[in-house]
């Protein structure tokens, strides 16, 4: 749950930078799809998180780190592709692949490191029941 709220403060704080430059570039218009496709991809990335750590809680490390990749990759690639069909705006698209790819750098670099502290807990067990 630390990388999950780790990567929200980070996410709110790295999107709202670049929002504000999206806003200089593209103008007022266009801050609401920004900001909707901030909302999605940050939502989808958090949910992402959480369900690896859960997973791997509970022993089932790969189950996770593959649900974790599907609910990343998937959920705003289908968003993205249901609101363009609705949503007939030019700025909808470039600002779902900018926050994708925001997030997705993030997310990566946050699941290394709860993927090594995993290990770590796993190497120091293996280390005390072999002690005993």
């Amino acid at each position: 749950m630390r990388e999950a709220l780790t990567l929200t403060f980070w996410l709110t704080f790295l999107l709202g930078c670049v929002g504000v430059v999206w806003w200089q570039v593209y103008g007022g218009a266009a801050v609401g799809y920004f900001a909707l496709a901030a909302g999605v991809c940050a939502g989808f990335g958090v949910t992402a998180l959480m369900v690896q750590e859960l997973c791997f809680r509970i022993g089932a490390d790969f189950a996770g780190s593959l649900g974790s990749i599907l609910i990343r990759t998937l959920g705003p690639l289908l968003t993205v592709a249901v609101m363009s069909k609705f949503l007939h705006e030019p700025q909808i698209f470039p600002a779902f692949v900018c926050c994708y790819l925001l997030t997705l750098l993030s997310e990566t670099i946050l699941s290394v490191r709860l993927v090594n502290r995993w290990e770590k807990r796993r190497a120091e067990r293996s280390s005390a029941e072999s002690a005993n």
